[in-house]
C-alpha cells in the first residue's frame, strides 16, 4: 500500500508539473555555495523535483536526492542528463528514516518538517558537515506537527556552530491558489569536529 503522503504528492506533481519542474534552487543555498567543500557528498532530503540537488550536481557535487514521491523524482530525472550530473534518486519515507552514520558532508532540508528526522541528520553528517535547513514557522493556532516554533531550529542545534540563522517572510502558494506571505526559519549549522 503506497504511503498516504506519496499519493498526495504524486497527485500534486502530476497536476502541476511545470510549477514544480521550473523552480529555482533555494537562495539560502545558492548564496552560500562558498561553504560547500569540493567533492562533497550531499543529501537533498525531501527533494521534490530536486531543484537544489540538480543545481549542485550540474556544478560537480555528488548528490543523493530522496523523496516520498516517485512522481517528483521522475520529474527531477527528466531534467538531468545522467552522464553530466552526479546525482542519484531514491524513494524514501523520511518521516521515520534510517540514514548511514557519518556519511554525508552536507544535508539539505528545504520546506519539509518531520521532527523524527532531526536526530538522523545529526548522525548522518560527518564531523564538520553542514546542515542547510529552511521551513515554515507556525502562526497562532497552526498545527505544531507541520510548523516550527520561533527559534526552534536554533535551540535544536545550539551545540553546533550556527553559521547563519534568520527568521524571514517569503511569498508562498496558499491552498486557495493565491500567494500569501509566510514566515520561515533558515539555519546553516556545522556539526562539531
Amino acid at each position: 500500500m503506497p504511503h498516504p503522503d506519496a499519493l498526495r504528492w504524486d497527485e500534486r506533481y502530476a497536476r502541476e508539473p511545470d510549477r514544480f519542474a521550473l523552480r529555482d534552487p533555494r537562495g539560502l543555498l545558492t548564496e552560500r555555495l562558498d561553504l560547500l567543500p569540493r567533492g562533497a557528498l550531499i543529501l537533498d532530503a525531501a527533494c521534490g523535483a530536486a531543484a537544489s540537488g540538480r543545481y549542485l550536481a550540474a556544478r560537480g557535487w555528488r548528490v543523493i536526492a530522496l523523496d516520498v514521491s516517485l512522481a517528483a523524482l521522475r520529474l527531477a530525472r527528466l531534467n538531468v542528463k545522467e552522464e553530466a550530473s552526479p546525482i542519484s534518486f531514491a524513494v524514501m519515507d523520511l518521516t521515520d528514516p534510517w540514514l548511514p552514520p557519518a556519511w554525508f558532508d552536507v544535508v539539505l532540508n528545504f520546506y519539509f518538517l518531520s521532527r523524527p528526522i532531526i536526530p538522523a541528520y545529526r548522525e548522518t553528517l560527518k564531523p564538520g558537515g553542514l546542515l542547510f535547513f529552511e521551513t515554515y514557522l507556525g502562526s497562532p493556532g497552526a498545527n505544531p506537527n507541520r510548523f516550527l516554533e520561533s527559534q526552534e531550529l536554533r535551540r535544536l542545534f545550539a551545540d553546533w556552530e550556527i553559521v547563519h540563522y534568520a527568521e524571514t517572510e517569503r511569498w508562498a502558494h496558499a491552498r486557495s491558489g493565491y500567494k500569501e506571505k509566510r514566515r520561515a526559519a533558515q539555519l546553516i549549522a556545522r556539526k562539531p569536529s
